[in-house]
């Protein structure tokens, strides 16, 4: 199958469809000739009601940060559209659930009752954590897949999804939602014997640093624990050779190589399969891991 350029790792420049490339040069023009309101766009590039002229300066933000391989802004972009676009994102893509997780991803419920099934009980009652949860769909799927969970966390930074949520789901005992920085709330939170969730692309907006040190901070906890997760990732990224983590796509977010990064955190993977994203998404390259530290 032909690779689709969207999905693809950026390495130079060039590596961009040539339209993009236009928008990122008249972008660092701009910049080079306010370069004050470039700093106030930098602040909150996806701000609701953003005036066209910013729009522009935008391009070229990301451009300049590409260029310098600065992944701690590129990281801080990312966060500011899920914190103010994350609405409109799920009410655009509300069929995601039945679509993608339902239709294609509900695999990965199968290795963690497995797991669950057979890990010893310890002395705190196994608890699920998903960062990035949008609506809920997937947790409150979980909740009645994995009994052996007692209670199941959505954490998202999106306090008006959260709310939502809140309302929707008030009256599943089992489920809390939480608006909070999922790297800060989980390390304070997560107990020992618990599971650890992402699904539908959550883990492209944060940087390697973040993910080795989440997982390795769940690895120290005293007792098992599980992460699964349905990622999507670089259609040109060889997990055997490239080991680092890339920036890829569109929205210049981070195609992470997964199987290493929990192999070196000290899990086990339990379970691994790919599969191709669909049109509407413009394709793409997903993977379906569930690993596990005893």
């Amino acid at each position: 199958m032909p690779l689709h350029i969207d999905n693809c790792v950026r390495r130079t420049l060039q590596d961009f469809p040539w339209k993009r490339r236009a928008r990122f040069f008249l972008g660092r023009i701009l910049l080079s000739l306010l370069p004050e309101r470039g700093r106030k766009v930098a602040a909150h590039p996806f701000a609701d009601n953003l005036a066209p002229i910013d729009k522009i300066l935008r391009n070229g933000l990301y451009a300049r940060a590409f260029l310098e391989n600065d992944f701690v802004t590129l990281r801080h972009y990312l966060a500011n559209y899920w914190e103010e676009q994350a609405h409109h994102f799920h009410a655009d893509w509300d069929d995601r659930f039945d679509r993608m997780f339902v239709a294609h991803d509900q695999v990965i419920a199968v290795p963690l009752q497995a797991i669950l099934t057979k890990q010893s009980p310890g002395p705190h009652p196994p608890e699920l954590y998903e960062i990035g949860c949008g609506g809920g769909q997937v947790l409150d799927y979980l909740s009645e897949h994995l009994p052996q969970i007692s209670r199941f966390y959505g954490v998202d930074l999106s306090s008006e999804q959260i709310a939502q949520n809140k309302k929707s789901f008030a009256d599943k005992k089992q489920l809390s939602f939480v608006a909070a920085d999922a790297m800060k709330w989980i390390p304070e939170n997560a107990k020992p014997n618990s599971v650890l969730l992402s699904n539908g692309g959550v883990f492209e907006y944060f940087l390697e640093s973040e993910l080795r040190t989440l997982f390795t901070c769940l690895a120290s906890l005293n007792g098992p624990t599980t992460i699964a997760l349905v990622e999507t990732f670089g259609a040109d990224h060889n997990l055997a050779t490239e080991r680092d983590s890339l920036v890829y796509g569109r929205e210049l977010s981070f195609s992470h190589n997964y199987p290493e990064l929990l192999k070196s955190a000290g899990y086990t993977i339990f379970h691994q399969t790919e599969r191709t994203g669909f049109d509407e998404d413009g394709g793409g390259r997903w993977i379906r891991l569930v690993a596990h530290k005893s």
